[in-house]
């Protein structure tokens, strides 16, 4: 009798467990274009998938479909293609946004992850915001993309750094908001915001584009960038982002150990972001569909095409002004070019600034080797603050460019404290 009621109780739980998910894309602008797309195509997957509409929060920007930019208006891409085919935005994901423009940002997100109803609801202004409330018998998804940097991510126009996130894991953890959560997470120096700090037994795994050191790249970008014979003038996709798409749309019965390290090793061939894997690893062995739902038969989906034209984050700006200068008529070439000199004019004084800051602490040779050198080890803490020093006094855009890095870690080394400097001696 008691084994029965066992096997009923455990028939039940499955029954009535729920699958939840929740999409993240808090950046917009042209040239963020992947931050507005590839959002766009993983909601399409999850309802596709059978995942609720109800049970999918997203949080994301819709001003790229009408963006002057965009030469199709409404439409969203995240492979070029010789029609219209492959726009996501027909399937109706941004009539489903729950969180858009100045409700994108910092305490709006903890406070989903938290499942903190009242403080968003006193954040948005809504009457009934949805947070994260699954229960221990569900599962979660999560897909998030933006910049970043050391132990940072950019929500909207602020930032969200490591121990704060983790603090909403924990809250949640201790919440039962979920009984396991994957996040598949997109940004640069992503590991950062959980190596040495996620616990195992939280029941949460995450995928991460990069590790703790590196920038991410973007695919699809100039000259590969065209639709239906108009080129789109901007990185269509994140590199990690299609490539793990492609995958699970074409084995959607995969595994999550099979899916990562097939996508680490996609990515590796075109860039050194070093895709990587944090929390429980048990659960490895579990199906992608457990969080994600079921996709169709892979035969309903063409192969994806090899990545031709990859372009790491921070030098996109440039890339994208450049091509824009290269395709421009006459008419339209002097402003292009205005635009392409304004470009490397920024990239320029940021090289310029992160030498004299590196001249204010070192010798001048000490620098220039501390600028082409990456460090073993480093206080993350002292980086960060450098960081948002450069941001917030030089204007300086994340993500930070890799030399920057270099030149931050080996100002930031360990048992250093982080340098008494006047960044207005150091910001022209």
């Amino acid at each position: 009798m008691r084994t029965s009621f066992i096997l009923v109780s455990l028939v039940l739980s499955v029954v009535l467990a729920e699958k939840y998910a929740m999409v993240f894309g808090t950046k917009d602008n042209w040239h963020n274009y992947s931050i507005t797309s590839d959002p766009c195509r993983v909601y399409d997957d999850l309802i596709k998938a059978g995942i609720k509409p109800e049970n999918i929060i997203f949080m994301a920007y819709s001003t790229d479909l009408n963006d002057r930019q965009n030469p199709y208006p409404g439409m969203i891409f995240t492979d070029p293609a010789p029609n219209t085919d492959g726009d996501w935005a027909k399937y109706g994901c941004f009539d489903h946004l729950d969180y858009t423009d100045k409700e994108i940002n910092p305490e709006v997100f903890l406070g989903i992850l938290s499942g903190d109803k009242e403080g968003v609801a006193k954040a948005t202004g809504k009457e009934n915001p949805k947070v994260l409330a699954a229960t221990p018998d569900d599962t979660v998804f999560t897909y998030f993309i933006d910049h970043g940097s050391d132990e940072l991510v950019c929500i909207g126009n602020g930032y969200v750094y490591a121990k704060e996130m983790i603090a909403a894991f924990k809250t949640a953890h201790e919440k039962k908001l979920y009984g396991k959560w994957v996040w598949f997470m997109e940004a640069c120096h992503s590991g950062s915001m959980f190596e040495n700090k996620l616990p195992a037994d939280w029941d949460i795994y995450i995928m991460t584009s990069s590790d703790a050191h590196h920038n991410a790249y973007m695919s699809n970008c100039p000259p590969d960038d065209a639709v239906a014979g108009k080129h789109l003038n901007t990185c269509m996709a994140g590199l990690w982002d299609n490539a793990y798409l492609d995958y699970l749309e074409n084995k959607p019965d995969c595994t999550i150990g099979e899916i990562f390290d097939a996508v680490k090793a996609q990515v590796a061939k075109t860039s050194n972001q070093n895709v990587c894997e944090w929390g429980d690893m048990a659960f490895r062995d579990l199906k992608v569909s457990e969080f994600f739902g079921e996709l169709p038969a892979p035969s309903f989906r063409k192969a994806p095409k090899p990545v031709t034209n990859t372009v790491v984050l921070d030098e996109v700006p440039k890339h994208l002004a450049m091509w824009k200068a290269i395709r421009a008529d006459k008419a339209e070439l002097a402003e292009a070019l205005k635009e392409y000199q304004e470009e490397a004019f920024q990239a320029a004084k940021k090289e310029v600034e992160v030498m004299r800051l590196g001249r204010a602490v070192m010798s001048e040779k000490a620098a220039d080797k501390a600028l082409k050198t990456a460090a073993e080890a480093y206080s993350p803490d002292c980086v960060r603050e450098l960081t948002m020093s450069l941001v917030k006094n030089c204007g300086h855009t994340l993500p930070l460019s890799e030399a920057t890095n270099n030149m931050l870690r080996n100002i930031c080394l360990p048992g250093l404290s982080v340098p008494n400097v006047d960044f207005k001696d150091i910001c022209m």
